[in-house]
């Protein structure tokens, strides 16, 4: 009698257990939901545009090199101010000195010749209408070396936030032909993951070297931001 009446407490305790795990698991399958993907995009005129200059100058002696750079550099500067740029939006970004070689093919080896100094620099415009006229400016200044402009934001948070809110847009339109195809009502969102951000990417213009005079034409057009959510409704 007493096998009997443990075997039977146990298979209570273990009716008991089973109970709640099997009302969870029916649980999970009554909530229906469903899971869309969301694209949208922001766009807009750039607001500053990025502009490089370097000055290289060659010489024998090293001291030549470097007081040459200077000056030139100098000039530059001075063609960069004169259009009002403020001292936050100058950066050097390298200063280097590399020897110089020659291949002497008698001695068959490489004799140093010379040396090179070379100064970088970052100029951030916030008036874009300046472009053209300041890369004039410096060509005449003697730099070696132009890259940009690269066109952007100075605050790309508010494009963002706006490619975001188009990109819930995207993903509650297309739940809600889903919901409607299938027969269902769409519910309250129960999860919202950000995929994917993407800021523009530069729209620089090829290295240059303008000559003396040179009319340099700038269309800053429109830069896009776009982004991905994906997003799961519950269906009613």
């Amino acid at each position: 009698m007493r096998t009997c009446s443990w075997k039977s407490l146990c298979c209570s305790m273990l009716l008991v257990a089973t109970v709640p795990y099997v009302n969870a698991q029916e649980n999970v399958w009554k909530e229906r939901t469903v899971r869309v993907q969301g694209s949208g995009k922001a766009m807009a005129v750039p607001d500053q545009a990025q502009l490089e200059f370097e000055v290289a100058v060659e010489a024998v002696r090293l001291e030549d090199a470097s007081a040459q750079a200077k000056v030139r550099m100098n000039d530059v500067l001075k063609a960069v101010k004169s259009f009002g740029v403020g001292e936050k939006e100058i950066q050097t970004l390298r200063y280097g000195v590399q020897p110089k070689y020659r291949y002497d093919k008698e001695g068959n080896e490489s004799k140093q010749v010379g040396f090179t100094v070379s100064n970088r620099l970052r100029v951030i415009l916030k008036n874009l209408d300046l472009a053209g006229k300041v890369l004039e400016a410096v060509t005449k200044a003697g730099v070696s070396q132009i890259e940009g402009p690269n066109f952007g934001f100075a605050d790309p948070s508010k494009l963002e936030i706006a490619a975001l809110k188009d990109a819930m847009r995207d993903a509650q339109a297309k739940a809600e032909a889903l919901a409607q195809s299938s027969g269902a009502g769409l519910g309250k969102v129960l999860s919202i993951q950000q995929n994917s951000m993407g800021m523009p990417s530069p729209r620089t213009m090829v290295t240059m070297a303008f000559k003396a005079n040179a009319d340099v034409p700038i269309e800053k057009g429109e830069n896009e931001v776009t982004a991905q959510v994906e997003v799961v409704y519950s269906l009613k």
